[in-house]
């Protein structure tokens, strides 16, 4: 048998486990640059998305208005943004009134149904991932004045 030169090898911590290195996490996408995605996809300037470009526009819309929403409670009540998006919609009613509340809601449920496939439904069309653009543009302005 060979000699080791080193000494035994370790595999890791004390208790043998291995570490992987941190990676640093690209920064997350403001909600303006969301909504210049959205914009590129619906002017037909992304042409590698074929055929999903539409649920893809529903899944960036719906994660911009989710971040307005993270974005609120970061500034009124940290603690309401580790909740289910559910449970955080049922709070937006206290902090940002009933109608910016019902509104939010609202675009969030259509944006979750657009998104999600379903073999009996069509794809959303232009006209309403417009509307739900400008829909949630709206609502990330008043949120973004909220607390």
């Amino acid at each position: 048998m060979a000699e080791q030169v080193n000494g035994p090898r370790r595999r890791g911590g004390a208790n043998g486990s291995r570490r992987r290195p941190r990676r640093r996490r690209p920064p997350r996408p403001s909600v303006a640059e969301r909504f210049e995605a959205v914009d590129r996809l619906l002017d037909g300037e992304v042409t590698d998305a074929g055929g999903v470009w539409s649920r893809a526009t529903a899944w960036i819309l719906r994660l911009a208005l989710e971040q307005s929403v993270d974005q609120l409670w970061l500034r009124t009540a940290p603690e309401l943004a580790r909740c289910p998006m559910r449970a955080q919609l049922l709070a937006l009613r206290a902090y940002a009134g009933p109608e910016t509340a019902a509104q939010v809601a609202t675009v969030w449920a259509a944006l979750s149904r657009a998104a999600h496939h379903h073999d009996y439904e069509l794809a959303p069309s232009v006209t309403e991932l417009r509307r739900w653009r400008e829909q949630t543009e709206a609502v990330a302005a008043v949120l973004a004045r909220v607390g």
